[in-house]
Parts: C-alpha cells; sequence; structure tokens
C-alpha cells in the first residue's frame, strides 16, 4: 500500500508529506483548493508525463517521492524481484526529479530508470480512476478489455496466446505478398537486377583506382607546365652554362673549400660532411625531378584512356553509390536480391501451406478465447447487476453483447459492446446512448469493485467518482468505497459528506497565501475539526448546529460500517 507522499516545489504546493492509513482515505476541501494537485503528483511520480510547467515558480525542480509498505503482499513482491529490483525493509521508494531544464531523473530504491519503466512499476501499486477513464466506458472498443480483465489470469493468457498466434499468421502473410508478385512483376524486377549487376561487373571495379585515375588525369592535362618547370628546376642544379655556374658545382667548390679547411679547423670538418650529405640529397632530388617531368609527358591516347574510364566511373557512382566502395556493396545487395526471388517460387509453396495452418490454429485459439469470454460474460454482467442494485440502481438490466466480426485481429474473433438499461421495460442500449453522468459514475464503480476482485494492484484512487450522485445512491457509493477499503488500500478525493464520513483517514486540502505566493497545505482531521468539515460539505459556508448535528449522524454512520 502508499504509505507515504512527499512533495515539494510541484505547481502550488511547496513542501508536503502525507502519511497514508490503509483502508479509505479520503481528500476533501473547497473548489479549487489543489485536491486533484495531490493525485496529480502521485500520477508523475509513478511515469505519468510531466513538463517544466509543473515546477513551483521561482524554483529549479520539483521532487515527489513515494514509498510503499508489500510486506503483506508477496505477490508483487515476488514481480518486483523478479523484474531486478533491489528491495530492502518490505518498502519500495520512487523518485522523481524534474527539473526547469526539461531533465527527468526516475529513481526505484536509488536505481535510476527510465520513465517507462517507471510506469510499468506504477501500473503494479495503483490504479487510477478519474473523469477520464469513466469516459472510457463510453468507448466501446475498451469493453472487451474490461471483460477479459475480470476474467482474470487464464483469459488473459489465452487472449495473450490468440494474439500471438495472429502476429505470426501476419508476418508470414507479408512475406508470402512479398514473394507472390505477379509473374510479370518479378521478371522485370529481375531484369534490372541483371543488367545493374551485369553492368558493374563489366566494369571491373577497384577500390581507389578512381584516386589514382584523377592524379594522372592532372599529370597529364597539366604536362606542358610540369615540363617546363621541371626543366626550369633541373637546370638550377645542373646547368653551369653562361656566367652562373650552376647550383650543384658551387656546392660542390664550397665542399672541397671546407674539406681542405678541415684540415685546420676541425669545426669546419663537421660542416663539409653535412654538405657533402646535402649534395647526395641533391642527386636524388635532381632523380625525382627527371622522373616527374618523364611521367608528365603528354600522350592525348592516355589521357583519352583516362577521361573515357573516369567518366564510367562516374557514371556507376550516379546510379548507384558516391563512392567504388559503395557501388560495390550495391552489387552484392542486388544480387542477393536476385537470389532471393529465383528461390522465391520454392518458398511461397512453404509459406501458403504454413499461412493457412496459422489460419487454423487462430481460429481454435480464437474459439476457446470466445467459450471463456462466454462464460465470463454470464458472471461479470450477473455482478455487475448485484453491484449497481447497491448502488441504488434497481431493476437494472446489464448485457455484454458478443458480436463475431469478419476476420482475424489479435483480441479474438468477436467485439464486446456493454448494453444497459436503468428503467425496467426498456430495451438495453449501448451506454454512450443512455447512461447519465450519475448512472455512469455508478457503473464504472461497480465495475472497479468487480475488478478490484481479480486484480492485485494494492492501491486504488478515485478523482470525484461521485459526481452526479445524490441521495441515497451518495450513501451507497460511500459504502462501496468503504466495502473496498477493507479489501485494498482507497484514496478518494470527493464533494460529499456521505462519501468523506466513511474515511478511515480525512485529509483537508487548503490554499493559504503567505509573501504573496500562494501554496497548497494539507490537514489531518479528527475530532471536533472532522465534524467542521463535514459540516461545511453539508451545508455550505455557514456550520450550524443542524449541519453539525447531520454531521456527527453521519460520521456515527461511517463508524459502524468500519465497525469502531
Amino acid at each position: 500500500m502508499l504509505q507515504r507522499l512527499l512533495v515539494r516545489n510541484f505547481t502550488l504546493i511547496d513542501d508536503m508529506a502525507i502519511e497514508f492509513s490503509p483502508g479509505l482515505n479520503v481528500l476533501t476541501g473547497e473548489t479549487g483548493a489543489g485536491k486533484s494537485l495531490l493525485v496529480d503528483a502521485l500520477q508523475v511520480v509513478l511515469g505519468r508525463r510531466a513538463s517544466a510547467d509543473l515546477v513551483r515558480t521561482g524554483c529549479e525542480k520539483a521532487v515527489l517521492e513515494a514509498v510503499f509498505d508489500f510486506d503483506n503482499d508477496p505477490t508483487l513482491r515476488s514481480r518486483l524481484v523478479g523484474d531486478g529490483y533491489e528491495l530492502d525493509d518490505g518498502l519500495l521508494v520512487l523518485t522523481r526529479e524534474i527539473w526547469r531544464s526539461g531533465r527527468n531523473v526516475c529513481r526505484v530504491n536509488g536505481m535510476t530508470i527510465t520513465v517507462s519503466a517507471m510506469r510499468d512499476v506504477g501500473e503494479c501499486l495503483v490504479d487510477f480512476h478519474g473523469q477520464g477513464e469513466q469516459q472510457s466506458l463510453l468507448r466501446e472498443n475498451r469493453h472487451r478489455d474490461f471483460l477479459d480483465r475480470f476474467g482474470g489470469g487464464e483469459v488473459l493468457t489465452q487472449r495473450g496466446l490468440v494474439e500471438a498466434v495472429y502476429q505470426e499468421w501476419a508476418a508470414a502473410c507479408v512475406r508470402l505478398e512479398e514473394l507472390q508478385m505477379g509473374s510479370r512483376e518479378r521478371a522485370r524486377k529481375l531484369d534490372i537486377l541483371q543488367y545493374q549487376i551485369e553492368e558493374i561487373d563489366c566494369a571491373g571495379l577497384t577500390v581507389g583506382e578512381d584516386r589514382k585515375l584523377e592524379e594522372e588525369r592532372q599529370l597529364l592535362t597539366n604536362a606542358g607546365q610540369i615540363s617546363r618547370l621541371t626543366a626550369e628546376a633541373y637546370e638550377a642544379l645542373y646547368g653551369g652554362e653562361g656566367p652562373m655556374p650552376a647550383g650543384v658545382d658551387r656546392l660542390g667548390v664550397a665542399a672541397t673549400a671546407l674539406t681542405q679547411l678541415g684540415h685546420i679547423y676541425r669545426d669546419a670538418e663537421e660542416i663539409s660532411e653535412h654538405l657533402n650529405s646535402v649534395l647526395a640529397e641533391v642527386d636524388d632530388i635532381a632523380r625525382r625531378i627527371i622522373n616527374l617531368r618523364d611521367r608528365a609527358e603528354f600522350n592525348p591516347v592516355v589521357l583519352e584512356t583516362v577521361e573515357e574510364r573516369l567518366a564510367i566511373l562516374r557514371r556507376l557512382k550516379q546510379k548507384y553509390g558516391d563512392t567504388i566502395e559503395a557501388v560495390l556493396s550495391f552489387r552484392d545487395t542486388a544480387d542477393a536480391e536476385r537470389a532471393e526471388l529465383e528461390e522465391g517460387n520454392v518458398e511461397t509453396g512453404g509459406l501458403t501451406q504454413l499461412v493457412a495452418q496459422l489460419a487454423e490454429r487462430w481460429r481454435e485459439e480464437a474459439a476457446v478465447l470466445s467459450r471463456m469470454r462466454t462464460e465470463v460474460a454470464q458472471r461479470f454482467c450477473a455482478g455487475v447487476v448485484r453491484e449497481l442494485a447497491f448502488l441504488e440502481i434497481g431493476n437494472v438490466e446489464f448485457q455484454a453483447q458478443m458480436t463475431p466480426h469478419e476476420g482475424m485481429s489479435p483480441g479474438g474473433a468477436e467485439t464486446v459492446i456493454f448494453l444497459f438499461s436503468a428503467n425496467a421495460g426498456e430495451e438495453a442500449r449501448s451506454l454512450s446512448k443512455i447512461a447519465s453522468g450519475g448512472e455512469l459514475s455508478r457503473v464504472m464503480l461497480a465495475l472497479k469493485t468487480l475488478l478490484s476482485e481479480v486484480d492485485d494492484v494494492p492501491t486504488l484512487v478515485f478523482d470525484e467518482v461521485d459526481v452526479g450522485v445524490g441521495g441515497r445512491a451518495l450513501q451507497a457509493v460511500g459504502e462501496k468505497l468503504a466495502d473496498i477499503g477493507s479489501q485494498r488500500q482507497v484514496l478518494c478525493v470527493t464533494h460529499a459528506a456521505h462519501v468523506a464520513c466513511y474515511a478511515q483517514k480525512h485529509l483537508l486540502i487548503r490554499k493559504e497565501t503567505s509573501s504573496g505566493l500562494t501554496r497548497t497545505v494539507i490537514d489531518i482531521l479528527e475530532g471536533e475539526d472532522l465534524l467542521d468539515e463535514l459540516a461545511r460539505m453539508v451545508g455550505g459556508r455557514e456550520v450550524t448546529e443542524n449541519t453539525r448535528r447531520l454531521a456527527r449522524e453521519l460520521r456515527g454512520r461511517g463508524n459502524g460500517i468500519q465497525g469502531i
């Protein structure tokens, strides 16, 4: 059960810690006081989507923490341990930080997890019921889910099997459709693939050849300039004609002089050796200049050959990839696709048989699920009628209409629609067409009562489940919530004293303003304070002796139900 909720810097809440009790916990307060803020905070800490707008004005982050005690719930403990969570002292601590920057941090017992993982954990701990879920009763595509949940593990397991077989069948159908292309389309695609493969193979591509060809083209197209510049460089080194001696000759003279000087001055010998080394390097440079000149000799035939080869490579790159590597990769992919198409006829026969086998298996498993649903629907509808009678809707008719649909679907062979009539003699029709707001609230409460008998979620949250309900029906709603609270922990936001009087713990939510800032605060009500709040809920602004007397009667009624 939920033991404690800590909320810090969350919208209008600056710092709040709330201890909850087993049984029925109610939250009351004036309209706009922030009762639903606590429900929102609990939903957010359990993984609901949250934005930076939820951070209190002037703060950098909001911090939410929910502490759950599951010492008396070995099933939940086993599930959480199986999911890899470390559990200490029978407590589960869920923490979420929401930063104004947009960052979210979620932790379970100190271990950081994703928001989606937090949501999965939350679904095991708390079941929320508010106006949004009440509207889900009007969405007929949800009715089958309600029925299957009531059926419990056996029905849900069978539904999972039906869905798995359907998914396998659907995948086989897609594959078969791919292979069953018309013979003309298959032949056309094979021709295209064959042409593409042959075009690439005929080119005889070599990785890196385009770069080498570009270099060779550069040399050939600039042969004249290369010849002139290399001649100038060589002439400067070895020319030697005219009044200016060649560079090498002048270096040789210097080397000879330094060698002679080395006999007199030892440092000159080292310089001479260095200069002789330079002369050897100059000789090597000269040879490389000659090689460069010879390579760049203009040859129009060779240039034309290079240009033609580069044109082939450019055309292939434009069609199949930006690089030679990409073109060759395209070729391998095309070859694999060609082989697959050529083998398609062999695979098609096997797949056709598999699709038929899976369809037959789906029909068998779906038939089992349909029989289960038929049996479950009888118990379910009888239970809803019984609960609605307790909630002051007598002479009610409630049906789960199952209609077979054409074709296969992952959810089984039929749709399920709840039909309802609140008056004897009236034809049962869709809930969306005839149920009033108060009736819809009580139908949902009836469903929640039944589902709580089969679900293992330890905490139920009801946000204004009594909207549109009055009189004896309102008292019945309070008694029903107290009854559920005897088996599970219940949190209920309510405006009705006839509901609040049954609470094991009564929390009053109110607003106060300090230093120009509004904040939401919470009071735990007992004794006279509790009676004052019940009297306010009955009579409005003014608390009179009459409203206090009625509040005392209501509280006495609630204590009687609780066995106090």
